[in-house]
Formats: C-alpha cells, sequence, structure tokens
C-alpha cells in the first residue's frame, strides 16, 4: 500500500510531464499553507492571494525544470513566495489607511469568533515584535507554513540544529512577552 507521500510525488512527476490535472491535485494539497504563510507577513487578504497566485503561476511554469527530490514541494513553493514577498515589498510603500477604512475594515466580520481571531491576530503580531528576522521567518514557517525543521533548513541555508535553536530562542522570547503581559 503506497503512503499518502508516495501518492504525491507521482502526482508531482505527473504534473511535470504536464498533466494539468495533477497540478490541481498539487495546488489543494499546498494552497493552504502557502497562503497562511503569505498572510502573515503580508496582513492583506488581496495581497495574499495575488502573490499565492503568483507562487503557483511561476511554480507550473518552472516544473519541467523543477528537480523532485523529495516527496513534498512545499520547500520550493515556499521559496518561490518568500523571493515575490522581497519583490512585493520593494515595490509596494506601506498603506495609509484613512479612519472611514479603519472603520469599515473593524466591521467586517462583527461575530465574535472574528472578534477573538482578530485579538489573537493582534497578540501574536505584538510579541512577535521581539524577534529577530531570522526568529520570525523560522517561526512564520513552522507554525504558519506547517514546515518540518528540515524543510525549513534546506528552504534557509543553514543547519537543522541551527534552526531548531532559533525557534527555541523564538518561543522562550514571545513566552516572556506573554508573561510580561499576564502580570500588569
Amino acid at each position: 500500500m503506497e503512503t499518502s507521500e508516495e501518492i504525491l510525488s507521482e502526482v508531482i512527476l505527473r504534473a511535470k510531464s504536464g498533466d494539468r490535472g495533477a497540478f490541481d491535485i498539487i495546488y489543494k494539497e499546498y494552497v493552504t499553507p502557502l497562503y497562511r504563510y503569505v498572510f502573515i507577513r503580508l496582513r492583506n487578504k488581496e495581497d495574499t492571494e495575488d502573490v499565492v497566485q503568483e507562487a503557483f503561476f511561476k511554480a507550473f511554469q518552472a516544473l519541467p525544470r523543477y528537480e523532485h527530490s523529495k516527496e513534498t514541494m512545499l520547500p520550493y513553493l515556499f521559496t518561490i513566495a518568500r523571493n515575490l514577498l522581497i519583490n512585493h515589498r520593494k515595490k509596494k510603500r506601506p498603506d495609509i489607511m484613512l479612519p472611514e477604512e479603519i472603520d469599515r475594515h473593524q466591521g467586517d466580520g462583527d461575530t465574535m469568533q472574528g472578534s477573538i481571531a482578530r485579538e489573537e491576530g493582534e497578540e501574536i503580531r505584538r510579541v512577535m515584535k521581539v524577534l529577530s528576522e531570522i526568529e520570525k521567518e523560522v517561526i512564520e514557517l513552522k507554525f504558519f507554513g506547517e514546515q518540518t525543521y528540515t524543510e525549513i533548513a534546506a528552504q534557509l541555508g543553514k543547519r537543522e540544529d541551527a534552526i531548531r535553536q532559533h525557534v527555541a530562542r523564538a518561543l522562550k522570547k514571545m513566552r516572556e512577552v506573554i508573561d510580561e503581559g499576564s502580570m500588569k
């Protein structure tokens, strides 16, 4: 019996040979973790959708050259997205929201669940401000991008034990900020 990794590996090989249906399967498998990774960086639904769409488009264009050596394409997709994010930041100036736009956005999703999710998102952003850029990136890849330490290490060109240390330090810093906040 084949494992899901073996099946996915076969799907990737079929996509490389031009099977568009196989690429649809790849998209469905990886869109959620890629979307989370990009969204946590951009915090804007429209820009996130644009970057994710462009990442999949670039991956599709590059499939003939893609060297498939693992069961997953996720690190490859994250690398594309990461490069697109860098380009996106260079092109786009920080948006300034007018007061009426802020009111309109705050009115979105007035459900209790939406309110809780917004508060949690704000808390995560507040806590992550104490992290270095590399610590932010490994936390985002690990917990929002759902990557393994091995995948993160390969993507960032670092050793796996170094990635584990970055995650441990980042979590410790985040815990300290949370503990300080709860003492107030």
